[in-house]
């Protein structure tokens, strides 16, 4: 049997289970996996070059498609690049398919290059791993083979999905053509159910005579399960709180809970304090609302699984009896008093980045999708009610600042809508290689907003009364944004106040137009001051 064999199995494997897009990071040693790929009719294939972007791009298809995406790469630090987008996947949920080449396990102590021990890398964050002997000799034992990386690529797309990672040692030669697939397959019938349909009636779950928060976390939106809300929320004392990343958006739900919890007087927040709390969904990221949930000692709560069940499970506590739902009037009444007030603000203050983000999501074309750079730019964002004609992403699993250009590189690669990203400079020049593509998505517009660097620590509480604030948290950069942008052969502008950012804002998003990156400079401007004289 040809010493590749099982290579040439893999293709038929992924195509069953309904994968399309596949990011190769090139190498020598993965040689047998690009020709698999490049070859196979049904496959769609994107070059990235560096690995960490490489990750995060197929995360960012994988969630805009709302299915798996393949990535492939070399052996030794190649599939240690991948961690930071495995991790993001993890957090969020969101399948990837890992398959990285490696030398036969024989040879990882002869002095060879590229060598490290690849087959627990992602341990804490994939839902599997299986790594394949260098050769299946035998029919037996490739049948036997090709099941277990069934059952691994399977349990990626199974519920709750998540990335799953494949090490595949490879015996040279490596350039030279594969055998054809020996194997059939049946269809994949991947059980994306999650088994909590009963769940709300077997933990007992009762709202009458509660003061119930509904707490959604960050996800991908459904209307079948924000129509469900707002019947559990009509017709109970029940209010839905939903931040612009949870992507339910409804006027009847509480999308500003930071601006909510500082506007609200002690007396108030003590009759904005819950019974009861069911939270579903991924991380949330108003630090007023978790400190408040922290503080009541006395809570119930209930967590759930985000899926297909939970429509189901809102289904049960939804009663048919008339109802004023005082609880949810308070929380509005207080959104619509603070919103009001920092509208009021916004029109008043300075030119900055809190005023910068304001301007843009107002501006932004109904439908399109926004991506939220961490660290100031999601926190500016959620100081805005949630605009329903939008869908925001942001990389909130793990936070970090790594992959956020490259997420939304691959999510407006596989998408026919119009994409914007809002990020930090900072955020922007560490992940600038995502700029290194020869299939950039000219749908996709970047907004850079220029602080000098590190501008979410003079928001917080603390981190300016240590010595060493200046030079080792702010983190200064010389990097000028037009010369790495046009090195790349990215089309750059520049805004310096408000009459320039309406104006290039708009020739931004107008469509057609050829401009990509547009730096938002504030960096001679008091951000903090504007920040924090918003919550005076």
């Amino acid at each position: 049997m040809h010493h590749l064999q099982h290579i040439s199995e893999l293709g038929s494997l992924i195509e069953k289970l309904g994968a399309r897009h596949v990011i190769i990071a090139p190498g020598s040693r993965n040689a047998p996996l690009i020709q698999l790929f490049t070859s196979h009719k049904s496959f769609i294939c994107h070059s990235i070059v560096d690995e960490r972007s490489a990750g995060y791009v197929a995360f960012g298809m994988a969630r805009q498609l709302g299915e798996a995406v393949v990535v492939v790469t070399t052996s030794g630090t190649a599939v240690l690049n991948l961690s930071p987008a495995l991790a993001e996947a993890f957090h969020q949920k969101i399948p990837l398919l890992v398959l990285t080449a490696d030398r036969p396990r024989e040879m990882l102590s002869q002095f060879n290059n590229q060598v490290t021990d690849q087959r627990f890398p992602y341990f804490n964050f994939s839902k599997g791993f299986l790594e394949l002997p260098a050769e299946l000799r035998e029919q037996g034992d490739l049948e036997h083979g090709m099941q277990s990386v069934e059952l691994l690529f399977q349990e990626a797309v199974a519920y709750p999905p998540g990335p799953v990672h494949l090490n595949l040692p490879l015996t040279e030669p490596l350039y030279e053509s594969l055998p054809d697939s020996m194997l059939s397959w049946g269809e994949t019938k991947a059980d994306s159910e999650s088994a909590s349909s009963g769940e709300a009636l077997k933990k007992g779950i009762r709202l009458a005579g509660k003061k119930v928060m509904i707490l959604a976390g960050m996800g991908t939106g459904d209307t079948s399960l924000q129509q469900v809300l707002e019947q559990v929320q009509a017709y109970s004392q029940a209010v839905v709180v939903a931040e612009n990343i949870s992507n339910l958006n409804s006027e009847h739900f509480i999308s500003t809970p930071e601006l909510v919890l500082a506007g609200a007087s002690d007396e108030e927040r003590t009759a904005l304090a819950p019974d009861l709390l069911i939270s579903f969904g991924q991380q949330v990221v108003s630090r007023r609302l978790k400190l408040f949930v922290q503080s009541l000692k006395d809570l119930e709560i209930q967590e759930f699984q985000e899926g297909p069940a939970l429509v189901d499970l809102f289904k049960e506590l939804v009663v048919s009896d008339e109802l004023d739902n005082s609880y949810q009037r308070l929380w509005k009444d207080i959104e619509e008093r603070e919103s009001g007030r920092a509208r009021d603000y916004l029109k008043q203050a300075s030119f900055g980045n809190l005023t910068a983000v304001a301007r843009i999501l107002e501006a932004a074309p109904a439908q399109m999708v926004i991506h939220l750079g961490n660290s100031t730019t999601i926190r500016l964002s959620q100081l805005l009610r949630t605009r329903p004609d939008l869908k925001y992403y942001s990389n909130r699993g793990v936070s970090g600042i790594d992959g956020s250009l490259s997420a939304a590189v691959g999510a407006a690669m596989v998408s026919d809508q119009q994409h914007l990203l809002i990020l930090g400079d900072l955020s922007f020049v560490y992940d600038s290689n995502a700029l290194w593509n020869k299939s950039f998505p000219e749908n996709l517009k970047i907004v850079v907003l220029n602080d000098g660097g590190g501008g979410i620590f003079r928001l917080l509480d603390g981190p300016d009364r240590m010595e060493f604030f200046e030079e080792f948290s702010i983190t200064h950069h010389p990097v000028s944004l037009e010369l790495l942008s046009g090195a790349f052969g990215r089309r750059f502008s520049r805004a310096a106040n408000m009459e320039e950012l309406n104006h290039q804002i708009e020739d931004l998003c107008a469509p057609g137009n050829a401009l990509s990156v547009l730096e938002v400079d504030t960096t001679a401007i008091e951000n903090s001051r504007i920040f924090k004289e918003l919550f005076l």
